[in-house]
């Protein structure tokens, strides 16, 4: 069976004539006719009846014309789906938490336009909690996060890299000449916090927590960013509990100081996110791959 053919019928029923429809679809009348008798041979009667003004369908033409326009109906919204899927195939779009956005993924990102120059990345950048659900509600490829996260039929959770939390100050706090503080010193000082939702502040929490203190914490200030918590304990606004990812240039120009928490250890576990449903796609797997191999 060959959908051409199927084409030609088509036409020859809407225009009402061999001649017409062969000139419609660029081709010789011969031809055409040659496509209606393969029909014909295929489905063992006759599609038409012909005579001085046209054709008309037989019986059996009527019956099989609404099959042949669902076949080539298919045929064309196949097409349409798999050029839409070309079109996506050289595209990746990837969600990451800030901090992983912000201070990991951009020399990633640097070294795979070098090999794939031609494919277009959008990163979305947002706290855990935003990013797991653009990636059910399928807004993004993939993820990337710091955050806690329960794993269900809908996402798989491959571990990544390992990440520390540690207590930062500015150079003029008190703690910056101490070697080492202690839990119980930090429920006088004015901590500064990530929003909620953030990875960094809940697994700050959940270390506090299992210390005793966190009812205690008094949190002088809530800010939407890394960046803006390391400009206000600049400002000698307080300190806060950061990845060190994100401290490592201001804690070796003297900027900023990282203090030792005696018997406080908070690590955690960045991860890849990606949906169980997902079809494999050659672009956002090698991007993925490159993840995996960096550290």
């Amino acid at each position: 069976m060959h959908l051409e053919s199927h084409e030609v019928f088509r036409a020859a029923v809407e225009y009402g004539s061999v001649t017409k429809a062969a000139q419609a679809l660029h081709m010789t009348q011969s031809t055409a006719s040659r496509h209606l008798q393969a029909l014909e041979d295929e489905y063992g009667g006759i599609l038409f009846s012909r005579s001085a003004s046209g054709v008309a369908l037989t019986e059996m033409g009527r019956a099989l014309y609404p099959y042949s326009c669902d076949l080539l109906s298919c045929q064309a919204r196949a097409k349409e789906e798999l050029r839409h899927l070309s079109r996506a195939a050289q595209h990746i779009r990837i969600g990451a938490t800030l901090t992983i956005g912000e201070y990991v993924l951009p020399q990633i990102l640097g070294a795979f336009r070098q090999t794939h120059p031609q494919a277009g990345v959008r990163m979305r950048i947002a706290n855990t909690r935003e990013i797991l659900a653009d990636l059910v509600r399928h807004r993004i490829d993939a993820a990337i996060v710091e955050g806690l996260v329960e794993t269900d039929a809908e996402i798989r959770v491959t571990p990544w890299l390992q990440d520390e939390i540690i207590l930062v100050c500015g150079p003029q706090h008190p703690f910056s000449r101490r070697s080492q503080v202690l839990v119980t010193d930090l429920p006088g000082e004015s901590l500064l916090t990530r929003e909620a939702g953030s990875g960094t502040r809940q697994v700050t929490e959940l270390a506090l927590e299992s210390h005793g203190v966190l009812g205690d914490i008094r949190f002088a200030l809530e800010l939407g960013s890394t960046q803006a918590i390391k400009s206000a304990i600049e400002c000698h606004l307080g300190c806060a509990f950061l990845s060190r990812l994100t401290v490592r240039n201001e804690l070796a120009s003297g900027r900023l100081c990282a203090v030792p928490v005696r018997d406080l250890a908070i690590t955690r576990t960045l991860a890849v996110i990606e949906r169980t449903d997902k079809y494999p796609r050659r672009l956002i797997n090698e991007f993925l791959e490159m993840v995996r191999n960096w550290s």
